[in-house]
């Protein structure tokens, strides 16, 4: 993905930075925040998996908030400068980050993730970001259902976006998914 983003013709910088823990079940996997607290899918979790649910992402979004200012430092930029863009997980994460800073970025992308927050939408800079949500109609680790859900609460809640479920697509990032994401960065630079 660097490499198709870190492109001259997009005028970019892409940076990827790696989650801050072991996936318990893939010693080589990273994650941004537990998806089976106390051994229960987040989508069964009750109060207490929830809370720890919750303490994990905010852990993690304050990593990503100091990673993204000492970038932005560097190069002289703002939050409207910035893209946010995630893959599964990173997707979920990257919603997050977003809900979280309540700010304007240039826009979000979610590769093959899904929107997990219940923070309250009203009154959030963040619906005005410029946001497209890819997905795969073939994916099995987070289901075309996903997407359409993600979709509904973006409507609902009026934020501007863009969709594309891409026929035979698994849970990956594919070619027309990379495609449709330089586009989209190209599009809202």
């Amino acid at each position: 993905m660097a490499k198709n983003l870190n492109n001259p013709k997009i005028n970019i910088n892409f940076f990827a930075p790696n989650a801050p823990t072991i996936v318990s079940q893939y010693p080589l996997g990273r994650q941004w925040f537990e998806l089976y607290p106390n051994g229960i899918h987040f989508n069964e979790a009750g109060p207490k998996e929830k809370e720890m649910f919750k303490k994990d992402c905010h852990f993690s979004l304050n990593l990503i908030k100091l990673y993204i200012k000492k970038k932005c430092l560097k190069y002289k930029l703002t939050y409207k400068d910035c893209f946010i863009i995630g893959f599964s997980q990173g997707a979920m994460i990257a919603f997050e980050f977003g809900m979280y800073i309540n700010s304007i970025f240039a826009g979000c992308v979610l590769l093959s993730g899904r929107i997990l927050s219940s923070l309250n939408y009203e009154e959030r800079k963040f619906s005005k970001t410029p946001m497209m949500i890819v997905h795969g109609d073939q994916d099995s680790v987070l289901e075309p259902r996903y997407f359409i859900e993600a979709c509904k609460i973006l409507q609902n809640q009026h934020f501007l976006f863009e969709s594309y479920l891409i026929k035979g697509d698994e849970h990956t990032i594919s070619p027309e998914a990379l495609k449709l994401t330089q586009n989209f960065i190209k599009k809202n630079v």
